[in-house]
């Protein structure tokens, strides 16, 4: 396995790491030169003669390596393998502290279900020659369908588990995308106090080179942006932003490669993001991490754990000491209640849930379940 580290993203750099992985050639020494009293011709060739490198092969896994996911090398590392793209996301959240506070995680939710986006170790998997079907297969309501260019996984839109998501049974009442349970980035904490998007990863966009994917499905399918800016996604910055293709989309939100596989572009309508997939999707590549608090017991202030709560989720920022603080609008009257909550060790944490964000409150500790 080749393993590719990023942290001068030039193509020379890239390639000198390519390079350094390489075994040594033996060779014999040359032999001494003969005596002479003249000095030595200089052979060394000048520096326009000079091959330049060559950039990473076209459609192979280091390029790919190279366009999507080296911008985001502080957050998602990659490694080429002989079948699968290797992905290490050490927290899979997005950036904690992002430029424009807009793009905070959760910010904007106004019908939260009282999880928390709490870090979480993913090790994904993505094919690297998907294995096309001639029949497609619905996307999955539960778990991961695709993997962002930053590490964080990718739901489908729909809400309930146990649906189907075919767009011919689409359910605007179980739609996150126009539920109000989604940031202005697309993402929330999902039922396993995970973070994952259930939309076009909006915010990449002031980085992101949208000639290359912006996200991978479990299938091995690039997922391109077309469109996804709107007022509140985005906040109204992408808004004319527009990659779609002129071939008009199938149901999975896909046209033809033309190479006789796939490849998904965002949308504003849904499905946003895959619909279907025409890759062979093998299950063992979801990653689903288990909730720490019960579905829908009370919270320590209001509210039930997993349901949709009626209040705006206006802030969440990370401080020095590793404690993520999540600010929203309190359940009853004016103020600002939170959660306060810090990794103790790898499936457990502590939490501090504030009615008033300023005064201490009631303290637990929770673990993952296994």
């Amino acid at each position: 396995m080749i393993q590719i580290t990023y942290r001068t993203l030039t193509p020379l750099t890239f390639l000198l790491i390519l390079a350094c992985g390489q075994d040594p050639v033996a060779t014999a020494p040359d032999p001494a030169p003969p005596q002479t009293d003249q000095a030595p011709e200089n052979t060394t060739p000048p520096q326009d003669d000079v091959a330049p490198p060559s950039e990473p092969e076209s459609g192979s896994c280091a390029q790919t390596i190279a366009n999507s996911f080296a911008p985001y090398s502080e957050l998602v590392t990659a490694e080429c393998g002989e079948t699968y793209l290797h992905l290490h996301s050490p927290t899979g959240l997005p950036d904690p502290n992002p430029a424009d506070p807009d793009e905070r995680m959760m910010v904007g939710i106004t019908r939260w279900i009282l999880r928390v986006p709490a870090p979480y170790d993913y090790q994904w998997r993505i094919p690297l020659t998907p294995e096309w079907q001639y029949s497609i297969t619905e996307a999955s309501p539960k778990g991961p369908i695709a993997v962002a260019a930053n590490g964080v996984p990718i739901f489908h839109y729909e809400a309930r588990p146990d649906v189907a998501t075919h767009i011919e049974h689409y359910d605007p009442g179980s739609d996150t995308v126009v539920q109000g349970e989604l940031d202005h980035c697309g993402g929330h904490a999902g039922q396993g106090d995970d973070y994952h998007y259930h939309y076009a990863p909006i915010c990449l966009l002031d980085r992101h080179d949208l000639t290359t994917p912006i996200a991978f499905g479990l299938d091995g399918a690039p997922v391109y942006f077309g469109t996804g800016g709107t007022n509140y996604y985005g906040n109204g910055k992408y808004n004319d932003v527009n990659h779609s293709p002129a071939t008009p989309l199938d149901d999975c939100n896909s046209i033809s490669d033309g190479n006789g596989g796939h490849k998904h572009y965002t949308t504003k309508e849904p499905p946003y993001l895959i619909g279907c997939h025409h890759g062979k999707v093998d299950p063992s590549l979801r990653i689903e991490p288990r909730p720490m608090r019960q579905q829908g017991a009370t919270g320590p202030y209001g509210g039930r754990v997993g349901e949709a709560s009626n209040t705006e989720v206006t802030n969440l920022i990370l401080d020095s000491d590793g404690w993520y603080q999540l600010e929203h609008r309190a359940f009853t009257g004016s103020g600002t209640s939170g959660v306060r909550f810090r990794r103790t060790t790898e499936d457990c944490y502590d939490f501090d849930f504030r009615e008033d964000i300023s005064q201490p409150g009631v303290t637990e500790s929770h673990c993952r379940s296994h």
